[in-house]
């Protein structure tokens, strides 16, 4: 029920709650996954607010939580990537980085880092290249993937103009 049906779960939720403290874990587990499937669907229609509310839920219940940990890294660093100052900037890469090191497979954060460094400053193509490539070693989605690839390739580039410029 917890992923067909996880506001039903979650409406019980001090019930679950009250019974996992005799030593029944698998309630927490049922509730952690309840709120990560709302926290999913919220971000699926764009209400980032509720997902990150979600995931901080699921903290609660659970702070060894590595799902909800990474997702609310990721979720509070890119809030920070579309504020776009460099001080939001570095503040960004830095949760990003931290979501990087709870899921090592995957490639997201590191996506997103490469992404805060173009942004922060685009002539800095070894990082960006760097953090591209530590994407693309990774499971990415495949438009992320695509997007990785390409900028990864532009970095590149222009990294070689930039240095045959000063030759």
């Amino acid at each position: 029920m917890s992923v067909t049906a996880p506001d039903v779960v979650v409406a019980k939720q001090d019930s679950l709650l009250a019974l996992s403290k005799d030593k029944r874990p698998e309630f927490v587990t049922i509730l952690t996954t309840a709120h990560i499937n709302i926290a999913r669907r919220a971000e699926s229609t764009g209400d980032i607010s509720a997902a990150v509310d979600e995931y901080q839920k699921v903290l609660k219940i659970d702070p060894t939580n590595k799902t909800a940990r990474y997702e609310l890294l990721v979720l509070e660093g890119l809030n920070l990537y579309r504020k776009g100052s460099k001080s939001a900037l570095w503040d960004a890469i830095e949760l990003f980085a931290k979501a990087a090191s709870i899921d090592m497979d995957s490639g997201v954060a590191n996506y997103w880092i490469a992404k805060s460094y173009e942004k922060k400053d685009s002539k800095d193509f070894e990082l960006i290249i760097e953090a591209y490539e530590q994407a693309l070693i990774k499971k990415l989605p495949d438009d992320l993937r695509q997007d990785a690839e390409d900028a990864k390739n532009i970095a590149h580039k222009n990294k070689t103009t930039l240095n045959n410029f000063w030759k």
